[in-house]
């Protein structure tokens, strides 16, 4: 079944001078498509290389630019694969300074794949060895396959610089997907999709995959499904939106060009070996990645450390069966936890009677939506007995 929802952003100047910010309208992909677009009129509108359309603003300060997008996310294939121009297939197969194609990493997927042949086969090769080697951990000291090489610690954007980069060393074109989860503010996600002549572009996860195996308590109680590990080969949970396709963009019209005399008032990012300020620098002449925009401020201060002063306000809502569910959701297990917590404040048996109702219905709306489904339909069955049994005490009294 494909599914809608609403993507919303929006962007205020914070400073006291002008802002110019690149913003990635979300791409027509084999998963998902635009089906509306309303935003502030743009300065100028460009497309790259590669498909993403990009919108240039200049803000003044205190005014706002907003975007919203309702988005269908498609579970199909496409009619006819996809073919890469050699061009294309080159971008795809490129070093860069996040996604550094070395010596090391060379000898990574060489000694990974050895004596595989098959494309697909030698991804899946180097998907596991990244889940079975790397370590999931958020915020991350530095960006860049050469620091995720040494640390071995990461989040979702080093898992997939370096599975990019290790397929790209035994040619395999690879691609970097920078997005979202759908359920809520800032869910910000990067993944990957490779190209394979047979099947077209076909996703994987290699960061879902290494923390759905060893840390599933992260997503226990989030609003979107997770698979068993090793799905994250080929396949998604169908609730992801793209933001824009790979990393390393030229912007246009062209930076600012600015040179940060002093560093010390700002709070560097080591980034591809480098130290980086967010809206003061580029990556080797160009914008790390959207997710979903890239800014410059003019303003000598530095930004207070908020999320929306450097990446925006953003959010990607469900709708329909999927938003009612999330809200029933959200109310049953406030109330549930309100109960609970007044029961031991209190001791109120009435409480501790009325507490498996809204349970019920906040377990059961993990088992309809398909999030870890095994868990929360014991606990449905064990709510529903309990809700069962009161109801019938209750009846019982009343006769």
């Amino acid at each position: 079944m494909d599914n809608k929802v609403v993507y919303t952003f929006q962007y205020k100047n914070p400073t006291s001078a002008n802002v110019y910010l690149w913003l990635a309208t979300p791409p027509d992909t084999k998963h998902q498509q635009v089906m509306n677009e309303k935003k502030t009129p743009p300065c100028q509108t460009n497309e790259d290389t590669i498909g993403n359309q990009i919108s240039f603003y200049e803000i003044k300060p205190n005014e706002t630019i907003k975007a919203s997008y309702k988005i269908q996310l498609l579970n199909n294939t496409e009619d006819t694969l996809p073919e890469l121009t050699q061009e294309e297939k080159n971008y795809y197969l490129r070093s860069t300074p996040m996604v550094c194609v070395n010596e090391k990493v060379k000898d990574i997927a060489s000694h990974v794949t050895k004596g595989v042949e098959n494309p697909k086969e030698q991804a899946k090769l180097l998907f596991f060895y990244i889940v079975k080697n790397y370590k999931y951990k958020f915020p991350p000291k530095a960006r860049g396959v050469t620091h995720f090489l040494k640390s071995k610690k990461g989040d979702c954007g080093e898992f997939s610089f370096l599975f990019a980069a290790l397929c790209r060393a035994v040619g395999i074109p690879c691609r970097i997907m920078v997005g979202a989860f759908t359920g809520g503010n800032h869910r910000a996600h990067v993944w990957n999709e490779i190209y394979l002549e047979q099947e077209g572009w076909i996703p994987v996860d290699t960061s879902m995959a290494a923390t759905v195996k060893r840390q599933l308590w992260r997503y226990f109680f989030s609003p979107f499904q997770t698979l068993f590990w090793k799905t994250y080969f080929g396949k998604t949970e169908h609730q992801r939106i793209v933001f824009s396709i790979d990393i390393e963009h030229q912007p246009l019209p062209a930076y600012p060009k600015v040179i940060v005399q002093n560093k010390q008032p700002y709070s560097p990012f080591n980034i591809a070996g480098e130290p980086f300020i967010w809206g003061k620098d580029l990556v080797q002449n160009k914008i790390p990645y959207f997710q979903p925009m890239y800014l410059y401020y003019e303003d000598q201060k530095p930004l207070k450390d908020k999320t929306e002063n450097f990446l925006g306000l953003w959010n990607v809502q469900e709708t329909g069966k999927q938003k009612l569910t999330l809200l029933v959701r959200s109310i049953s297990g406030y109330i549930a936890l309100l109960f609970a917590i007044f029961y031991f404040s209190t001791n109120w048996d009435l409480l501790s009677i009325l507490f498996p109702f809204p349970a019920f219905l906040f377990c059961l709306s993990f088992v309809i939506r398909k999030e870890r489904v095994l868990f929360f339909s014991f606990a449905t069955v064990f709510f529903g007995i309990i809700m069962l049994l009161v109801s019938m005490g209750a009846m019982s009294t009343l006769l």
